[in-house]
């Protein structure tokens, strides 16, 4: 079998990006989906998969750089079509950043609700809380317990 050329290198290099990126647009499309229920929990090995093409788009980027005006002026690099690609991606990234703030939101307000409501107990029965989370008898709430009431 004969040396791969530089040529035939780049190539491939350029197919495993357009691969990838058609991959981790598609995943984040589903990842978008899975996020806009708010009971849905996304899947780890989604999460994983996800880090791992961010990870390989970034090193096929760099790759491709420098390579860039070679392969246009050889025909095998369309930047129109590439550039539509990559803004579908943005376009899926900045609605999969909205997403994600937007579950970060609730939970920061359930994560308050209960806190609130844990200092009102503590107000309304005078107990206060070990560091284990129990509730200590009344009186003896002192320096060693967590005051959830300020």
């Amino acid at each position: 079998m004969p040396e791969p050329t530089l040529a035939s290198l780049d190539r491939k290099t350029l197919a495993d990006f357009h691969a990838v990126l058609r991959e981790l647009t598609q995943l984040i499309g589903e990842e978008n989906e899975i996020l806009a229920v708010p009971a849905e929990q996304l899947p780890p090995e989604m999460v994983r998969r996800k880090e791992e093409l961010s990870e390989r788009y970034a090193r096929l980027t760099v790759a491709l750089r420098p390579r860039a005006s070679a392969l246009h002026a050889a025909g095998a690099l369309d930047p129109t079509a590439v550039e539509a690609d990559i803004r579908a991606l943005v376009r899926r990234l900045k609605e999969n950043q909205a997403l994600l703030n937007a579950r970060k939101a609730a939970t920061a307000l359930r994560v308050e609700a209960v806190m609130k409501a844990l200092a009102e107990r503590e107000r309304r029965d005078g107990h206060g809380y070990s560091a284990a989370g129990e509730t200590l008898p009344r009186g003896r709430a002192g320096a060693a317990g967590l005051h959830l009431s300020a």
